[in-house]
């Protein structure tokens, strides 16, 4: 499926959307960790997650209660060039970008480390190579 020109624009045209994407170019997440890293409620991310859903640029995998998004593949060069552009650029978004993406790898780092915080098959889809 093609995402329109217009559609992602106006998808990453918003931060928290911009930021979910940025960390979901790095692989899968639950609702809970997007949660911690960006500091906002479970209402406020599943809102956001269903309206970038809808424009069809990820999707979800349900275990047990976990919903786990990831990135429709392939994923758009165009969004690829911008969160690129961004996190090398030296604006306030740009740090935003690179520091939520440290903070998705301690999380990973640590929900490896504590076994009975997940199922087993959701911390194996949440390890990327990022």
């Amino acid at each position: 499926m093609r995402i329109k020109e217009s559609n992602l624009y106006r998808c990453i045209s918003d931060t928290q959307r911009l930021r979910i994407l940025n960390l979901l170019e790095c692989g899968p997440l639950c609702v809970c960790h997007f949660q911690e890293i960006l500091g906002e409620t479970q209402v406020k991310i599943s809102k956001q997650l269903a309206s970038i859903k809808q424009l069809g640029l990820v999707g979800a995998k349900r275990e047990g209660t976990w919903m786990i998004y990831h990135i429709k593949m392939p994923i758009p060069g165009l969004l690829i060039s911008n969160l690129n552009y961004l996190r090398e650029s030296k604006s306030f978004i740009g740090a935003k970008l690179n520091h939520d993406l440290h903070a998705r790898a301690l999380l990973l780092e640590r929900v490896s480390d504590i076994l009975d915080n997940c199922p087993d098959k959701v911390c194996d889809w949440l390890h990327c190579s990022c």
